[in-house]
């Protein structure tokens, strides 16, 4: 799909989000990963429904992911077991190229062995897992859902042992409806989450922390109006943090009490605790130009290529998406040193930046055009690819569909996630039927025609028993 055209359709579709439906089910198979807020998850699932017309037409799309964990992350044991899907030792790693023809890309099972497993995809009580991220390099902190992102407990597998513990259930407050738990950040101390009444139509948000090693969750206090926005959260060894949709970052006692601004903020947006950035989530095309330490104030100035309409950072690592149709992903450092651009990748959306200061970007399988000027693909090419710019190695990651489509995951976590999780059994399929064309869902101030007219929706069927699980705390690392 022509990158003008997704940030067209993302502009249009963006309008419609308060009319889109609620996706039934779990739609990791048309949506990479959720968005915490509610009204981002109806612009998901319209993005979601885009994707599928951009596979009709012959172009490969995945809808674009989440923003996800980097703070508090445990230890980083590159040799620790883990239950692998493939065993075959993993050849040395391959470095992309600088230009032209983009690298093959072998699949994450045999780039990084240890950190590939496999896990249930429910609890014994048939509760859905939601991967969140990695605690160490075989915990993995998972979501449990009674229904569609309906937390209702938060659970940590072992895929060293093939074992569930339960870390906390994740009450709803009483007295108050429409409740959701929302996203969720692990801290040195503490695991944090926030909950909002989405449908309330008012600004209402709440805070909650646990202990890391698991123990009754205890809300820590209420936020109301502009205070209410959050966007990104985390925790300090006594307050809870969080920085919200306009901009400027809030911390409030551990023990309860009257939130406050934090000096010199704003502007800012959490990245994961003490790191802010300039950018947040409504910035779909401002590049990121500091990176903050909140604790100190100290500013480090990221430099910037030329050209770029996407460019984020990790705590070292930026990752940029250009103009130009080819050569469009672009690695460096924050000062601009060791800055190279990596073939074959293509950035939907800005949130690109996993733990670790990994980049994960999706896949063209275009490898030509026919005699019709019809795009040609390579559909054994992986759905997406995550990269590691210390080694220069890329890992394909998701399941393709086989039509130009497929599915995959990132962990929900606040701050930059550590996993990436597909369902190897999920299927895309195509469904057609003759209906009434003033019946087909369209946004707001667009004509509805009339008459029957074929309509088509790729749906996903099967999977739901397994989730294949990349771990990047057990992935090894040289400089």
């Amino acid at each position: 799909m022509n990158d003008r055209y997704e940030e067209e359709l993302v502009r249009t579709l963006s309008g419609a989000a308060d009319a889109a439906p609620e996706p039934p089910g779990d739609l990791l198979g048309a949506i990479g990963a959720r968005r915490a807020r509610r009204t981002r998850r109806r612009v998901q699932s319209v993005l979601a429904v885009a994707a599928v017309v951009a596979v009709v037409g012959g172009g490969t799309a995945v809808a674009r992911g989440v923003f996800s964990h980097r703070g508090g992350e445990g230890p980083i044991l590159a040799d620790a077991t883990a239950t692998a899907v493939m065993t075959t030792p993993a050849p040395s790693p391959q470095r992309p190229t600088q230009a032209g023809k983009a690298p093959r890309i072998r699949p994450a099972a045999e780039v990084w062995p240890a950190a590939v497993s496999t896990i249930p995809a429910k609890a014994p009580d048939g509760w859905r897992y939601r991967p969140i991220t990695a605690l160490s390099a075989t915990e993995l902190l998972l979501a449990a859902e009674s229904s569609f992102e309906r937390s209702g407990r938060l659970e940590v597998y072992d895929t060293a042992r093939g074992s569930r513990t339960v870390l906390a259930e994740m009450p709803a407050p009483e007295g108050v409806k429409g409740y959701f738990a929302q996203s969720v950040d692990v801290g040195a101390e503490y695991v944090a989450w926030y909950g909002t009444t989405p449908d309330g139509g008012d600004r209402w948000a709440d805070f909650w922390v646990v202990p890391r090693t698991g123990g009754t969750a205890r809300q820590v206090g209420v936020v109301t109006g502009e205070q209410a926005e959050v966007e990104a959260l985390g925790t300090t060894a006594d307050s809870v943090v969080w920085s919200v949709s306009g901009g400027g970052v809030y911390r409030m006692p551990l023990g309860g009490g009257t939130p406050e601004r934090i000096e010199g903020t704003d502007g800012l947006h959490l990245l994961s605790w003490p790191w802010a950035t300039d950018v947040g989530e409504r910035d779909w095309e401002k590049p990121q130009t500091r990176l903050v330490d909140l604790e100190t104030m100290q500013t480090t100035e990221v430099s910037v290529p030329e050209g770029m309409k996407a460019f984020g950072c990790g705590l070292e690592w930026c990752f940029g998406a250009g103009e130009s149709e080819e050569n469009r992903i672009v690695a460096g450092r924050t000062d601009g040193s060791q800055r190279r651009t990596v073939p074959g990748l293509h950035a939907m959306g800005r949130d690109f930046v996993l733990a670790r200061d990994f980049g994960m970007f999706s896949v063209s399988g275009v490898v030509g055009r026919d005699e019709r000027g019809e795009e040609i693909e390579d559909h054994s090419v992986p759905v997406a690819a995550v990269y590691d710019p210390v080694t220069g190695t890329l890992a394909g990651v998701g399941r393709s569909d086989g039509r130009g489509g497929g599915s995959y995951g990132r962990g929900t976590s606040s701050s930059p996630s550590s996993i990436v999780y597909w369902d190897e059994d999920l299927r895309n399929v195509e469904r057609c039927r003759m209906v009434e064309a003033e019946k087909i869902p369209r946004p707001s101030g667009f004509p509805s025609p009339t008459g029957k007219t074929r309509h088509c929706e790729t749906i996903p069927e099967g999977g739901g028993k397994e989730l294949t699980v990349v771990n990047l705390l057990a992935v090894p690392r040289t400089e």
